[in-house]
């Protein structure tokens, strides 16, 4: 009985985060860095990162996810692939290329919704880390190099 309950209050808890992965997954549903996070998110050398609720709140962010790659140049072909294609229609904040390939980008995509902005930040360092970050909130370009520049820790 008593493994009966165990099991019945775990199925409880599995089901009630699924909305939010659910969730999390339709904010990018419609971008192809989506199939970054799937394809690499927990491979060997990878740090992916999302935030919280809380966190997200104290930053006026609805959606946050990161990943970082070390050093692997099939990757790194396959994220300018989908950059390439997310960034039909948003505007080019910042772009950076290095050799005919972009090495840092900074874009605002198209907001789904009307106060809500969406945010693609992507670098690759000296030493070959390649850094992708998606996020979406109700703050805007100026509030998102803010805290770029005053938080580390993002």
């Amino acid at each position: 009985m008593r493994y009966i309950q165990h099991t019945f209050a775990l199925i409880l808890v599995l089901c009630s985060l699924l909305p939010s992965e659910a969730k999390a997954m339709d904010m990018q549903k419609d971008l192809r860095i989506q199939e970054v996070f799937q394809r690499y998110g927990k491979k060997k050398n990878v740090t992916m990162v999302e935030l919280s609720n809380e966190m997200l709140e104290t930053y006026g962010m609805t959606h946050y996810k990161s990943i970082s790659i070390k050093d692997d140049p099939g990757a790194l072909r396959f994220i300018r692939e989908c950059l390439e294609a997310d960034q039909q229609g948003a505007r080019k904040i910042k772009e950076v290329t290095d050799d005919g390939g972009v090495i840092s980008a900074y874009y605002q995509l198209p907001g789904r919704e009307e106060d809500l902005n969406r945010f693609i930040l992507f670098k690759v360092s000296k030493k070959g880390v390649i850094t992708l970050v998606y996020l979406e909130g109700e703050l805007d370009s100026d509030d998102l190099i803010s805290i770029l520049f005053t938080q580390k820790d993002l």
